[in-house]
């Protein structure tokens, strides 16, 4: 009885897709698919580097 007990903690539940990750790993470049240094304001979701390169043709203007 206590085998069983321990097989049925041990068993994964199925997680749907949507929610198998999470977290920054989640967040990617629009452009070039990097996780890292990400602009998220205004849901722009750009690394700087990206940025740097679109960021007048997005809407933005260098003071």
């Amino acid at each position: 009885m206590a085998n069983e007990e321990k097989k049925k903690k041990n068993v994964k539940t199925a997680v749907p897709l949507e929610h198998r990750q999470q977290g920054k790993g989640m967040r990617k470049c629009r452009f070039c698919g990097s996780a890292r240094a990400l602009i998220r304001s205004y849901s722009l979701r750009i690394c700087r580097r990206c940025f740097r390169e679109v960021g007048e043709q997005v809407g933005f203007r260098k003071y």
